[in-house]
């Protein structure tokens, strides 16, 4: 309920909500400018009515809150896609069918624990809107009490879907708890060495806590980094489909790494040395299958793909939701080594977000043309044209503190909205503006194909430097810390890389189309339709 609301609220003032129409007072009501002796009757509760298209709600921030829920998806999601591999695996590739079949079962409640956390929710919003034929008071259907307003007021009620925006953590706080995570995850891991059994035991323990951050919270650094570089207001229910949908899609693509495409290796060169399978899989199997599954995942949101920006947006969301379960995997299996988690969280995580994002940038510009020409086809056929959907509710973030507006867009520029005792005044954003040239872009591909193979070389790239550099370090028998040495080197070279080229796509996404191009010329086209 808006803040100007709140103030004249009357919680303790008595009433019955639900049974129509009920005697509330019958002694002296002067403050209600009634004779005494009368009889306060309280009106009927107002039926749902649609929101305005001004409207303009508000929710305070709890970025933490968020990532806690990512946390728990991502967790809960391992485990489905564990037990249904698992399931298959027994049931197909080991012709174990009874314990398949009960695998395949004890996913099914973790998937209705997802679906009941990812249920949608609905917000009723009542408010009351100076109105001379209005009334005074007015029944509040939600909580025990009623309003009085100074002056005659009519009373709405509306039911509205929580569209609230994506509220993550700072890059800032991201990065600084992640730093702190990999230090003391080094000084655990030297207790484990060095220390005696006590020290030992509490060391694994601790360990606990540090690798789920260590696995999680640099997602959350990107993901804050992406959201605001873009420019691109984002729904947290949306945000939040696009990296379930990455992680969903690692789930055919376990299937290709590890039953497919061994299973075709082997039927071509039955020979092969499970080494050599194990480094095909990484510089073909990963790069390939791993792209086409998170390519099939942005598809999925074809209807909200509404332009290059969006597709890139989506693209390196469902990057980022690959990753978070691939970082699961690595930093669970290494016992959340600090090396590990510092390759994954600065050089991996980020690699399969700018990859797939090519992918997705490569969708919206073909999603975009598509729109446009059916628009332009359906205009010469002589057919009606509606105008484009605008949005109804508007959701912001406020400070619980100060109650002041945050740039709950995270977008490089200023704007927003003044909250104060008289209501909200209406945001307009304006379009942000670069202060001077970037130094590298790179343009963003416009055909599909062309952009999931430049995904796949990028993916490819990235494996097979470590892959050959492991073959070539092998052959010339390199000592343990030498090759530990080059290898971080390599890595270090590959992340810098990787920085690069997203800081260059970066800036080609800013500046690509949004869709309000094809918007104002359905407007049009719809205009001239109707006249």
């Amino acid at each position: 309920m808006p803040p100007g609301l709140a103030e004249i609220m009357q919680p303790g003032t008595p009433q019955y909500p639900h049974s129509g129409q009920r005697q509330i007072h019958n002694h002296p009501v002067s403050h209600m400018g009634m004779p005494p002796g009368m009889t306060y009757v309280v009106p009927k509760i107002k039926p749902l009515t649609p929101p305005p298209t001004n409207l303009q709600m508000a929710r305070p921030s709890r970025p933490w809150r968020m990532y806690g829920r990512v946390v728990g998806l991502v967790i809960l999601l391992f485990l489905f896609e564990i037990f249904v591999f698992e399931g298959w695996l027994f049931a197909l590739y080991y012709g174990d069918t009874l314990t398949g079949s009960i695998t395949l079962l004890c996913s099914i409640p973790i998937l209705l624990c997802v679906v009941a956390i990812r249920r949608p929710r609905a917000v009723l919003l009542e408010r009351a809107v100076p109105d001379a034929t209005g009334q005074q008071m007015h029944v509040i259907s939600t909580q025990p009490g009623s309003l009085q307003t100074p002056m005659p007021t009519r009373f709405d009620r509306h039911l509205l879907r929580d569209d609230s925006i994506l509220d993550v953590p700072s890059s800032m706080a991201s990065w600084i708890v992640f730093g702190v995570t990999v230090l003391c995850s080094g000084g655990l891991w030297y207790m484990i060495y060095a220390g005696d059994m006590g020290a030992q035991i509490i060391a694994v323990l601790l360990l606990i806590p540090a690798i789920i951050i260590g696995f999680s919270i640099p997602v959350m650094g990107w993901w804050s980094h992406s959201t605001k570089r873009i420019g691109l207001p984002t729904r947290r229910r949306d945000a939040e489909s696009w990296l379930m949908a990455g992680i969903l899609s690692a789930l055919p693509a376990l299937f290709i790494n590890s039953i497919i495409f061994p299973e075709f290796v082997l039927a071509i060169y039955p020979s092969i040395s499970p080494e050599g399978l194990n480094q095909l899989g990484a510089v073909i199997s990963a790069p390939v299958g791993e792209e086409i599954c998170k390519g099939a995942a942005i598809l999925a949101f074809a209807s909200k793909i509404r332009s290059p920006k969006h597709g890139f947006q989506i693209g390196f969301t469902v990057g980022l939701g690959f990753a978070i379960l691939e970082n699961l995997m690595y930093i669970a299996s290494s016992a959340g080594f600090p090396i590990t988690m510092l390759i994954r969280g600065i050089g991996s995580i980020p690699g399969h977000a700018i990859w797939t994002g090519l992918t997705g940038a490569a969708i919206g510009w073909t999603m975009m043309q598509k729109r446009a020409q059916s628009l332009h086809n359906a205009a010469q056929r002589g057919l009606p044209i509606e105008a484009p959907e605008s949005q109804k509710t508007n959701w912001k973030l406020i400070d619980e503190k100060t109650g002041q507006v945050i740039d709950a867009t995270n977008q490089m520029d200023k704007a927003g909205v003044t909250v104060n005792s008289a209501g909200y005044e209406i945001w307009t954003p304006h379009q942000p503006t670069l202060t001077k040239e970037p130094w590298i872009r790179i343009p963003l591909p416009k055909n599909i194909t062309v952009g999931l193979i430049l995904a796949m070389i990028g993916h490819a790239s990235w494996n097979g430097t470590l892959t050959i550099f492991e073959i070539i370090s092998e052959n010339m028998g390199l000592s343990d810390g030498v090759f530990l040495i080059l290898q971080l080197l390599i890595v270090i070279v590959m992340i810098a890389f990787v920085w690069i080229i997203g800081t260059g796509l970066l800036h080609s996404v800013r500046e690509a189309p949004d869709g309000r191009e094809v918007d104002e010329y359905q407007q049009t086209l719809s205009t001239m339709n109707y006249q």
